[in-house]
Order: C-alpha cells, then sequence, then structure tokens
C-alpha cells in the first residue's frame, strides 16, 4: 500500500476506514464517465489520508497517554452548508484562548505543534506556499473561490473524519448515489472516535478550548452528543433557498473535476436528500435533548452585526468576550471583506429546481425557526 510505504507504518488502527474506502473506490473503477485526471487526484487524496492515519496510530501507541486527556465543552457549529459558519469559525479563532483545527494540521497531525508554532511549523509555511500559489492561478484566470481557508486558518472536522472514510468532503466528488445512501446510513461512532483522538494528540503540544465547525455534525448529531457529552451547539441558519442554490454549484463544481458533465438527475436528488437529513435529523435532536444545548446564529444578524453576534454567543456559551479579542475580531473582518475572492454566481433554475419543490423539505425547519429569506 502507498500509504504505508511512504509512512514507513503498517498499523492503520481499527478497520472502521476500509468500508467506505471500498465503496468510493469501486464507484470510481465502475463510472466510465470518470475521467483519468480526476479519478488518479482523488486516489492521491486517499493515499494523504491513509498516510496521516498511519502516523496518528503510531504516534498514540508510543504516547498512550494522549488519549487520557479530556475534551471539555467544546463549542461546535453546524447546520446547513453555506450558512456562515466560515466566518463565526475564523471569528472564533482571534481569541487565543480557544483552540481551532487548522487547515495545515488536519491533514498533517503528527508531531503536533506546540502553541509557540502553530503558525511557523515549516509544515504550515509549506501549506501556505500552495494555497498562496493556487490562488493566484485562480486570480489569474478570474476564477471566483466561493471557500477558502488560509492554511493556518480554523477548517472543518471532515478533514479529519475523511481519515475514517467517513466524510461529505468524499461524497461531493462521486458520480453516482451510493457512497451519499451509505454515508446517511452508516454508524458514524468511529470517525468521531478518530476525531477525539486527533484533538487529543494536538491539544497535548497546543491546548485551549476547542471551538470546532462542520456543517454536517448535524447529520450525525447523536454520534457527536455521545463523543462529546458536554458539547455545546452552535446551529447555523440562513435562508434554506439560497443556501440550496449555493450548495448544488459547489457540488456541481466539484463533481465536474472527476466527471465532465455531471449528471443533473443523478447529484441533484443526491444533494437535495443531504440537505433534508441537515435540517430534519438536528431538529430530531434538538427536540430530544432540548433547547438550552443550542445557540441560533442567524446568517442575517451575523452579518449585520457580527461583533455584537460574537457578544452574544459568548453570554450564552459562559465565556469571556475581552476588549482585545473584539478588536482582533474587528481588524479581521476589515482584512476578510464577504467578497475577498469574488462571488461565484448560483441559480436554482441552473439546476431545474423552483422554491415550491423545496417547500416541502423545508416546511418544518422554517416554521421552528425565524429565518430571514433572502431571495433566490
Amino acid at each position: 500500500m502507498k500509504a504505508c510505504r511512504r509512512a514507513e507504518l503498517d498499523d492503520l488502527g481499527a478497520d472502521s476506514w476500509r468500508e467506505g474506502l471500498s465503496i468510493l473506490v469501486d464507484t470510481l473503477e465502475s463510472s466510465p464517465e470518470v475521467i483519468a485526471t480526476g479519478r488518479d487526484d482523488l486516489f492521491r487524496q486517499f493515499v494523504d489520508a491513509l498516510w496521516n492515519r498511519l502516523r496518528v496510530v503510531d504516534y498514540v501507541k508510543r504516547q498512550p497517554a494522549v488519549t487520557e486527556q479530556a475534551i471539555e465543552r467544546p463549542l461546535v457549529i453546524l447546520g446547513l452548508p453555506r450558512t456562515g459558519t466560515t466566518v463565526a469559525s475564523y471569528l472564533l479563532d482571534q481569541d487565543p484562548n480557544r483552540r481551532s483545527l487548522l487547515n495545515w494540521e488536519a491533514g498533517d497531525t503528527v508531531p503536533p505543534a506546540t502553541t509557540e508554532t502553530l503558525h511557523t511549523d515549516p509544515r504550515c509555511i509549506q501549506k501556505k506556499a500552495v494555497l498562496d500559489d493556487f490562488a493566484a492561478a485562480l486570480e489569474a484566470a478570474q476564477t471566483p473561490i466561493p471557500h477558502w481557508e488560509e492554511a493556518d486558518g480554523p477548517t472543518e472536522c471532515t478533514f479529519v473524519q475523511n481519515q475514517d472514510f467517513k466524510a461529505f468532503l468524499w461524497e461531493a466528488f462521486m458520480p453516482t448515489p451510493a457512497y451519499s445512501d451509505w454515508l446517511l446510513s452508516v454508524d458514524m461512532t468511529s470517525a468521531y472516535e478518530y476525531e477525539r483522538t486527533v484533538l487529543q494528540v494536538l491539544q497535548s503540544c497546543a491546548p485551549g478550548a476547542w471551538a470546532l465547525k462542520m456543517p454536517s455534525h448535524a447529520v450525525h448529531i447523536e454520534a457527536l452528543l455521545a463523543t462529546f457529552p458536554d458539547v455545546r451547539i452552535v446551529w447555523a441558519h440562513r435562508d434554506p433557498y439560497r443556501v440550496t442554490g449555493s450548495l448544488l454549484s459547489m457540488n456541481h463544481l466539484a463533481r465536474s473535476m472527476i466527471v465532465p458533465n455531471p449528471d443533473l438527475a443523478t447529484f441533484v436528488p443526491t444533494v437535495l436528500e443531504q440537505a433534508r437529513a441537515h435540517v430534519d435529523r438536528a431538529l430530531a435532536a434538538r427536540r430530544r435533548i432540548g433547547e438550552d444545548r443550542f445557540f441560533d446564529l442567524h446568517y442575517a444578524e451575523l452579518m449585520r452585526d457580527p461583533i455584537g453576534q460574537m457578544r452574544h454567543l459568548y453570554q450564552w456559551a459562559g465565556d469571556d468576550l475581552t476588549p482585545s479579542v473584539e478588536t482582533a475580531m474587528g481588524r479581521w473582518l476589515e482584512a476578510n471583506p464577504q467578497d475577498r475572492f469574488g462571488m461565484r454566481p448560483y441559480s436554482l433554475d441552473v439546476y431545474g429546481v423552483t422554491v415550491a419543490d423545496l417547500e416541502p423539505l423545508y416546511e418544518d425547519y422554517l416554521s421552528t425557526f425565524d429565518i430571514d429569506l433572502e431571495g433566490v
């Protein structure tokens, strides 16, 4: 196996990764429309994920005490994709008392960086150079970037859970719904347990109160609660009709890297079923465990008064928002306007979907929360 040779290790821990990877590989190999360059790039990413997993498993074997550490009261942002979770996570990252999962370390975890080297580690610098070159190339081609992360900025938990091969990250590239159907029904316990291990490794040298984000935590919220029983949940809300247009556009872009002309009749229903799971499963969990565990972060209010929303969030969480952190948040907002990397246009019409089609899907969600509708 390429990953084993690269890491010079052979222990991947439990076999929980195997089924998901098998479905992904089988899908790519059995779909004639998949282009070779796209398939090969995904296979390279599969190797990267296994390579990091090998090293995490090895590190824990050599440093077993790290798994005895508690992860206390993590703050986790979830909700439909494209709801402002990135902005919220970057604002929280301005607080030096918090600990974000950083882009570079999610895929290159071992050895864990120290607090002092989180932003200066050679691996971080190398990743920053790669991303800077990528951004420059896209800018030269006048290609808008719909989602951007800095090398030393917060990333999504999906870039850890993908190492257990249970992640919507992988699904976004698939030409058939086979992996999506499996992911919506699979027991996610192993992915969350693996993520907990990675967080324990990282915090062993750079501690802090974890602020995490991944929209699709909403889909597997029971596994999230089972793994982190004292989790504080931030549910990000935005006009679901607007979100759906953006989500379909993002999925279309991702699939186009694997299949030149993705079949709308195949992937649109798959994405809509995922969107339904993001709201229905989170609503069911909320009704079971109660309102007190959730903070509702509305996109419209976050855009109108981001610092004010952070004050409300900190008050709800029982955390101290200092003037210096507010100042740091303000500086980040000034340096990162919403259209910094251009705006990618999107429309429901392109995908043969209307608001009327989506109303039954979001009826319960919209009747539960007072969400500003932006129009599509």
